[in-house]
C-alpha cells in the first residue's frame, strides 16, 4: 500500500520515515507472517514517531479495513477484540496507523487454547550480551534433554527469546513446561541464570522469563521492528549465529537481506514429565506469584 504522510519520521536519529517503515513490513511480510498469521495482536503504536508519546492497543479500532479480523477474547471485565492478521494488506494497514512493534498470542485463531510455542525470554543486566549467550546455550541443552529443539531470536532489544514448537498442550501445561524448563537452566548455571521476577533479587544475573505463556500474554513477533531510537528488529536466529550476534544487531534496513531461516518441527510434550524432572532438581513449581510474576 501507499503509506499516508509518508515523509513523517518515525524514527528521528537515524531519520526513518513512515515510508521506510511500511516498506519494511512490506517486504517481509511473508516471512514474518510465517510467526504473526492468526495470532491475536497488541499493537504498541506511535503514530507520531518514537520520540513522542505511544500507547500499547489490545482492541481493535473501528477504522480497521476488512485485512484486520478480530477475535474476541473474555476477560475479568468484559471482552477484547484483538486484531488479528493473515494478509500482508493487514500488515502494511497497520504500519501505515503508526504500529511499530506487533506483540502476539503464543496460540492461533481458530485454537486459542492450545499454543504453538514455549518461549523462554532471556532478560540480562544491560549489556551483559556474553551472559546471556551462556544462558541461552544452557536452555539449548535442557530443550535437548527432552528431545526439543527452539528457534533463537534476538529480540532487537536486551536479550534472546527461544521459540520452542510444541503440540498438544493447554494454556496451564504449557507455563508449568516453561516455569519448568526456565527452573533447569536456572539451576544448572545459578550464577548467571535466576528466575527471580524481581530485578533487585537477580544478583546481575540473567532472569529467565517463563510468564509470556499464560493465557492471553504475548510476546514480540519475530521480525517485528522495535520501539528504540535506531529501529532494531527482533531477528531470527541459526544457533551457530549466537556467538557472533548481538540482541539487537539488526535494523529495518539491515534486516530485508536476512533470509527465511527453517524453524524447528513442532513436538508432543508431556509436561508432567518436565514438571517431575524440575523437582527433582529442586526447582520450587508450587511458589504462588501474581500477574506481574511477584511473589
Amino acid at each position: 500500500m501507499e503509506p499516508t504522510n509518508p515523509d513523517k519520521v518515525m524514527f528521528p536519529d537515524p531519520g526513518y520515515s513512515k515510508a521506510d517503515l511500511v516498506g519494511y513490513y512490506a517486504a517481509v511480510a511473508e516471512r514474518m507472517l510465517a510467526w504473526l498469521e492468526g495470532r491475536p495482536l497488541t499493537l504498541e503504536r506511535h503514530p507520531n514517531g518514537v520520540g513522542a508519546k505511544g500507547f500499547m492497543q489490545k482492541n481493535a479500532s473501528s477504522h480497521f479495513s476488512e485485512h484486520i479480523e478480530r477475535v474476541e477474547v473474555p476477560k475479568s471485565d468484559g471482552t477484547v477484540n484483538h486484531p488479528v492478521i493473515r494478509d500482508a494488506e493487514g500488515l502494511t494497514e497497520l504500519a501505515n496507523q503508526g504500529t511499530i512493534a506487533f506483540h502476539v498470542w503464543t496460540a492461533a485463531s481458530p485454537d486459542l487454547e492450545h499454543p504453538t510455542h514455549v518461549v523462554l525470554d532471556l532478560d540480562p543486566e544491560e549489556g551483559d550480551v556474553a551472559a546471556c549467550r551462556e544462558v541461552a546455550r544452557t536452555a539449548r541443552e535442557v530443550l535437548e534433554g527432552f528431545e526439543l529443539a527452539g528457534g533463537l531470536v534476538a529480540s532487537g532489544k536486551k536479550g534472546f527469546h527461544i521459540w520452542v514448537p510444541v503440540a498438544g498442550l493447554t494454556y496451564d501445561e504449557a507455563a508449568a513446561t516453561a516455569r519448568a524448563m526456565a527452573g533447569l537452566v536456572a539451576a544448572r548455571v545459578p550464577d548467571v541464570a535466576t528466575t527471580e521476577f524481581l530485578k533487585k533479587n537477580r544478583g546481575g544475573r540473567v532472569f529467565v522469563d517463563w510468564l509470556r505463556n499464560r493465557w492471553a500474554q504475548s510476546i514480540v513477533c519475530p521480525w517485528s521492528v522495535r520501539v528504540t531510537p535506531s529501529a532494531t528488529v527482533a531477528m531470527p536466529l541459526e544457533w551457530d549465529e549466537l556467538e557472533s550476534s548481538v540482541p539487537d544487531g539488526w535494523n529495518l534496513r539491515t534486516a530485508i537481506d536476512r533470509p527465511v531461516l527453517p524453524q524447528p518441527e513442532p513436538h508432543s510434550v508431556d509436561a508432567s514429565k518436565v514438571v517431575d524432572a524440575a523437582r527433582d532438581a529442586g526447582v520450587d513449581m508450587d511458589a504462588d506469584f501474581d500477574r506481574f510474576g511477584r511473589n
